[in-house]
């Protein structure tokens, strides 16, 4: 028996095979229900799963003891009551004077009208509710509205003075 054929006679055989094939039956119900059925497995053993989860148990317990011991006061940790705005408006102003400095010093009365405008709505605002917070310091919105305010005055200061590059 010879069971060579030439390439020639199996590419006519390909070319008269069907380009689709349809299944006998609908797979469609079997694929469907395996997929409801089928519970999610995971991939790391029984054995291992249970040496994870005490992993993860023992960090929290950790990091609770932590938290409690850095948290309890001792005679050495007791330190005065920070006043956190005024820490905020500390920080801000060393930011933007080194930012300042960092551009040449360059003078904002330079600036156009609009810009200018721009910085002293921020500053403003700013100054708006640093006030605010003077009646309530431990105002968690006020404190986040008044870092985003600062934010928003130093992302404009380096936009403004920040040297663009050139595109060709």
């Amino acid at each position: 028996m010879n069971n060579q054929i030439s390439e020639q006679d199996l590419f006519k055989k390909v070319d008269k095979l069907p380009t689709e094939m349809t299944p006998e039956r609908d797979l469609w119900l079997g694929i469907e229900r395996a997929i409801q059925d089928k519970q999610q497995s995971s991939i790391v053993p029984n054995g291992a799963k249970k040496i994870i989860s005490m992993a993860w148990a023992a960090s929290v317990v950790a990091a609770v003891l932590v938290t409690w011991l850095s948290i309890s006061p001792s005679p050495q940790n007791i330190k005065p009551p920070v006043n956190l705005v005024a820490e905020m408006q500390l920080n801000f102003n060393q930011q933007k004077q080194a930012m300042l400095v960092s551009f040449g010093q360059p003078q904002i009365s330079q600036l156009p009208k609009e810009m200018q405008e721009q910085l002293a709505q921020l500053a403003s605002a700013r100054q708006s509710i640093e006030k605010a917070l003077l009646n309530d310091v431990n105002n968690s919105d006020l404190l986040n509205l008044l870092r985003w305010t600062q934010k928003q005055e130093l992302e404009l200061i380096k936009q403004l003075f920040s040297p663009q590059w050139q595109s060709i």
